[in-house]
């Protein structure tokens, strides 16, 4: 599973490639696929969050039945 930042990564070098090439239907294919690997990123920071939280919230628990 890629990481935020490699989804960010790629994201990034599909928008150059979309501004280097002169070729409309590789351009828009480009800033679709960078769209899309944004939306992975933000995706996969939501999930860690909720996971992070998750676990905050069940080592809080454990430590207010001690």
């Amino acid at each position: 599973m890629p990481t935020p930042k490699e989804c960010r990564n790629n994201a990034e070098i599909c928008r150059k490639l979309a501004r280097q090439t002169n070729e409309i239907y590789a351009k828009m294919a480009l800033i679709e696929l960078a769209n899309e690997f944004r939306t992975m990123a933000e995706a996969l920071e939501r999930r860690a969050r909720k996971s992070a939280e998750r676990r905050h919230h069940a080592v809080s628990a454990v430590r207010h039945r001690r």
